[in-house]
C-alpha cells in the first residue's frame, strides 16, 4: 500500500513539474531565436546597440554613433524594421489606445495598442513604433513604463543633439 501511494504521488508530481519545465525551455529557446534575429538585423543595418530593450517579438535599440534608433518586430514572417535618425525627429509622443468595457455598473479599460509616434522635421510621413498590440500578444509586461522610458530617452537625445548644433 505504501509503495502504490508513493508511485501515485511521484506520478502526480511529474505531471505537474514536467510541463512547467517544458514551458520554461520553450520560452528560453524562443527568446534566443529572437535575440539571434535581432542581432542579425542590427548587423545587416550596420547598427551596434549602445542601449536596447528586448521583449516578446520586439526589439528597440539605440546606437550613439549616428544618433540612430532601430525598431525590429518579428511578429510577422518578414520582420518589420525601422531605422530612425533622431536628428531628424521633431516630436515624439505616446499613442495609447484602450478598449472600454462595462460589466453591470462597473467600467473597465483595457490596453489595446501602445505606439511611440515620431514626427519629422522634413516632409517625411510620421512613423509609429508599436510597443504593444493586444491582437499580437495578450500578455502585458510594463508596456506603459517602457513607452515612457523610451519617450524620455528619445526626447533627451533629440534635445541634446539640437543643443549641440545651437552651441
Amino acid at each position: 500500500m505504501h509503495i502504490s501511494m508513493s508511485l501515485v504521488m511521484i506520478l502526480v508530481s511529474l505531471l505537474v513539474i514536467v510541463p512547467v519545465i517544458l514551458f520554461v525551455l520553450a520560452d528560453k529557446s524562443g527568446m534566443s531565436k529572437n535575440q539571434k534575429t535581432f542581432d542579425a538585423v542590427a548587423t545587416a543595418n550596420n547598427v551596434q546597440f549602445t542601449t536596447k530593450d528586448v521583449w516578446n517579438n520586439t526589439c528597440l535599440g539605440y546606437q550613439e554613433q549616428g544618433n540612430v534608433l532601430l525598431y525590429i518586430n518579428t511578429q510577422d514572417p518578414e520582420p518589420r524594421i525601422q531605422k530612425i535618425n533622431l536628428d531628424e525627429v521633431r516630436t515624439c509622443s505616446i499613442n495609447k489606445v484602450t478598449k472600454d468595457y462595462t460589466n453591470g455598473d462597473k467600467q473597465y479599460s483595457e490596453l489595446s495598442r501602445l505606439d511611440l509616434e515620431l514626427s519629422f522635421m522634413s516632409n517625411r510621413q510620421p512613423e509609429a513604433l508599436t510597443l504593444f498590440n493586444a491582437e499580437d500578444n495578450f500578455s502585458q509586461n510594463q508596456e506603459l513604463a517602457r513607452a515612457e522610458k523610451w519617450l524620455a530617452f528619445i526626447e533627451q537625445h533629440r534635445k541634446s543633439k539640437s543643443k549641440g548644433v545651437a552651441a
